[in-house]
């Protein structure tokens, strides 16, 4: 049985005089956010996202293209599981905790060099079929404009590291939804990052880019799965 470590039990007691302290209500049952190998993530350190169970579902998340337009992109999965992706880092909106914790609102970016003049922090967008995608040119605000680019992390309530990514919709701010896949039929093969009602939740776990190889990653989400 894996023993909880002094430094997390500490930081845990820390969230919760924190959040005491603040009065932030989304910090009441915030919970740090761990990555694969059991380490607190941090803002502004490059994370890869991978499916919680390695196997045929497909890789990593990366950047792809929507009815072959170049720009902007959209966030997409890998088709294999060898292929990792690229980083992310995550923003903190409100919080002046140094740890990334459940829900708490965050800003998503991913971390790639791209011809396109948009920014790469992720926001969900509206397309005319009706559907909502994680599109990138997103907004880094703790105001109005930047409510598209706002999402959260929650647990999927689990003993092991995993995690749903989560759009909270401005309406009705308590129902969180996870964001999922949505496999396209247009012809080019990419699955989509994807948001609504008929969307199924992705679980996914965290791989600090510094600590991640093609061994440890396959390793990790083996004992993960």
């Amino acid at each position: 049985m894996k023993k909880t470590s002094p430094l997390l039990l500490a930081l845990s007691g820390f969230i919760i005089l924190f959040s005491f302290i603040f009065a932030k209500p989304f910090l009441a049952s915030a919970e740090l956010v761990l990555d694969a190998n059991g380490e607190p993530l941090q803002w502004f350190n490059n994370y890869y996202v991978s499916p919680h169970i390695w196997g045929p579902t497909g890789g990593g998340l990366s950047l792809g293209t929507l009815n072959n337009n170049s720009c902007p992109h959209y966030v997409t999965q890998e088709k294999f599981e060898v292929q990792r992706g690229l980083p992310i880092q995550f923003s903190p909106v409100f919080s002046r905790f140094i740890f990334v914790t459940t829900n708490t609102p965050l800003t998503i970016q991913t971390i790639n060099e791209t011809e396109c003049t948009e920014s790469l922090v992720w926001k969900l967008v509206k397309e005319s079929t009706g559907l909502w995608l994680v599109s990138t040119n997103g907004t880094v605000s703790p105001g109005t404009e930047g409510i598209a680019s706002r999402f959260v992390i929650e647990s999927i309530g689990t003993s092991l590291p995993a995690y749903k990514i989560a759009f909270c919709p401005l309406t009705i701010p308590t129902s969180c939804k996870g964001l999922g896949r949505y496999f396209s039929d247009d012809g080019y093969g990419e699955t989509y990052l994807a948001w609504g009602d008929e969307i199924e939740p992705f679980p996914v776990v965290f791989f600090k880019e510094t600590s991640l190889s093609a061994t440890t990653s396959s390793q990790v989400i083996q004992t993960v799965a």
